[in-house]
Parts: structure tokens; C-alpha cells; sequence
């Protein structure tokens, strides 16, 4: 153990825990605990416990902080900023996700480095700037496009831990003043059968209009032609949260559709589509799929199972008793 570091052996036994050497010039023991929230390392040796740890619990100061929400024009440019503790970081990185599609690295930097590493052909036309400070890591996009619209993650690593941000949704702001509706569903649920329920979800940010608004959920299965509507649902205020950004307010809402007993004939794409601010706004659809089972049980065919089998059990053992009595009868 180096420099005759001590440390409290009762820690080794929690598997939360783990060694860990600090190589250099001065070299250190170190523990390294999983939190709920977050991961803190904590150094032994001539000084004492580092400040993550309070009270013999863990900090519960956030990790990674981004803008929950930006709004921008057409063309123009926007910094997207994140903030981040400066301990023990090893590599930050940016990650950009459009709904229905897989998330997309933007680059990555080892950290204190300065050197920004650009993936996926996301500097190609020098549109995307990443500057790298200490406990800062932005992201600069100039001359947005329409598909630059999505989430932002900016994610740290250290060890071998990755801890990703909560994420910047970035919206269009139209050129008549008018936030664009962003609808967000889950592309694909899990499988399911016969006799299940399910929940799905549809989230809508967009800005404060007056007025009330509408939620329509349509249905499309591969046996007809066009979605029909199966499900209306006003604008009730307490199923929305509102937010304020710079001036200017945006409301976050939540919608679900309850679908019971779900039969074969219930797989499909269900879309939200949101009729505000004049205009109607559709989603992604979330694909579901119910599997269909090879025996269709109903309360009269278990009832007969059994009763089968229960008449099987008993031949079995008359034939059984009728055999034992055969063979005592041929020795008297």
C-alpha cells in the first residue's frame, strides 16, 4: 500500500466500493463509491476526506447541468452550454438525438487536453464549434437547419463511469413568431400478448397559446388504409407544467391512452397529433406489437385439461393396482 496509506477496512466489504490507484508522481489510495445519483471518489493518505463526502453521505450536488430548453430561428446560431464538476473527469463529450433514431456522437474531448475530436461528419461544413474550459464544455452550431432540431446530451467519463446530462431540447422558433409543437413518442414498445394492458405516452412542448387545445390519438394497422381516430383528449391544465426561459414561457404536457385487454388486432402504429396555436402537430407514432399466442385459453378448455388428466392419473393407478393384484394371486 503506498505511503502507508491507512483507510477503514469495513469499507472493503461493501461491494459499492473499489480500489483505485492514482498514478504520479504521488502516488494515492483512493476508494470509489457508487452513489444513487452520482459516483464521488474520496482520497486517503495525509489529507483528510475529500468534500464530496459530508457527514459520511454523498453530495448530492449535480454532476453535469444544461438549459432544459432553447429556442432558435432558422440560420441563425446558438451556443448550447453544460457545465460540469471538474473532479477526476477523464473525457466530455456531445451527443445529438432526433426522435426515432439512435443517438449520435458529436465529439469528444480528452478533458484539459484542448483538443476537440469531431465524429460522424459533424464538422463538415465547420457548422459545430465545441469550446472547452474548466468545468465548462459548449456547444456552438451556427447556420441551423432544420434537422439540427433535437436533444443535446453532454456526457463526462471518469474511470470507467459514464454520467450523461439531462439533455437541452433544441425547438424551432418559426419566422412569424410562433414556437413550432414538439411531439414526442417512443418509437417501439415492448412486446406484448393477449390479455395484456398497456400505456402509452405522448409529450408535447410547446408554446403558451390562448385558448384551449386538442389531443387526438390515432390508430394504423397494416388492414386499412388510412389511421382512424380512436381516442380525444382536451387540454386539461393539470396535466401540463409551465416553464419559463429568458423572457419568454413554454409549456411541457403529458398525455397518456390506457389500452385493456388487448387482442392481435390492436398492433399497429398509435400517433399523437396535437391541434394548438392553430396548427395541428403529429408524432412519430409508437409501433405496437401483441403477439399472438398458439393456444387460446379459456376457462371451459382448462376445465377439460384437467379432467383429462385426472382420468389419465387414475387409469394409471387402477392398472397399477389391478397388476399388483394379478401377481400376489400367481404365488397363492
Amino acid at each position: 500500500m503506498p505511503g502507508g496509506c491507512r483507510f477503514n477496512a469495513r469499507w472493503l466489504e461493501d461491494e459499492k466500493y473499489k480500489l483505485w490507484l492514482k498514478r504520479g508522481p504521488n502516488p494515492r489510495l483512493a476508494i470509489c463509491k457508487i452513489c444513487k445519483k452520482d459516483v464521488q471518489l474520496f482520497t486517503m493518505g495525509e489529507a483528510a476526506l475529500s468534500s464530496h463526502m459530508k457527514d459520511g453521505t454523498c453530495d448530492n450536488k449535480d454532476f453535469i447541468h444544461q438549459q432544459p430548453l432553447l429556442v432558435a430561428e432558422l440560420g441563425s446560431s446558438v451556443i448550447i452550454p453544460c457545465s460540469h464538476s471538474d473532479d477526476f473527469i477523464n473525457t466530455v463529450s456531445w451527443f445529438k438525438h432526433s426522435v426515432g433514431k439512435k443517438p449520435l456522437l458529436i465529439a469528444y474531448a480528452e478533458y484539459r487536453s484542448g483538443s476537440v475530436t469531431y465524429q460522424n461528419d459533424f464538422n463538415n461544413k465547420n457548422q459545430f464549434l465545441i469550446r472547452s474550459g474548466t468545468g465548462s464544455f459548449n456547444l456552438t452550431i451556427m447556420h441551423l437547419e432544420e434537422y439540427d432540431f433535437a436533444t443535446y446530451y453532454c456526457v463526462v467519463s471518469f474511470l470507467n463511469i459514464i454520467k450523461f446530462g439531462e439533455g437541452t431540447i433544441l425547438l424551432h422558433k418559426e419566422s412569424d413568431g410562433i414556437r413550432r409543437t414538439t411531439v414526442l413518442q417512443q418509437p417501439v414498445f415492448d412486446r406484448l400478448y393477449p390479455g395484456d394492458s398497456v400505456t402509452l405516452q405522448c409529450s408535447v412542448i410547446s408554446q403558451i397559446c390562448a385558448g384551449q387545445y386538442s389531443v387526438y390519438w390515432f390508430r394504423h394497422s397494416s388492414g386499412y388504409s388510412h389511421p382512424g381516430i380512436i381516442y380525444t383528449d382536451d387540454n386539461r391544465s393539470d396535466q401540463c407544467m409551465e416553464r419559463s426561459e429568458n423572457g419568454s414561457s413554454t409549456q411541457s404536457c403529458v398525455y397518456s391512452l390506457s389500452q385493456t385487454e388487448l387482442r392481435p388486432s390492436d398492433t399497429g402504429i398509435y400517433y399523437c397529433a396535437v391541434a394548438t396555436c392553430g396548427k395541428i402537430h403529429l408524432g412519430n407514432g409508437t409501433k405496437l406489437i401483441i403477439e399472438d399466442s398458439q393456444f387460446a385459453w379459456n376457462p371451459i378448455t382448462l376445465v377439460l385439461a384437467t379432467l383429462n388428466i385426472m382420468t389419465m392419473i387414475v387409469i394409471i393407478i387402477l392398472l397399477k393396482v389391478i397388476q399388483n393384484i394379478q401377481i400376489r394371486a400367481q404365488w397363492i
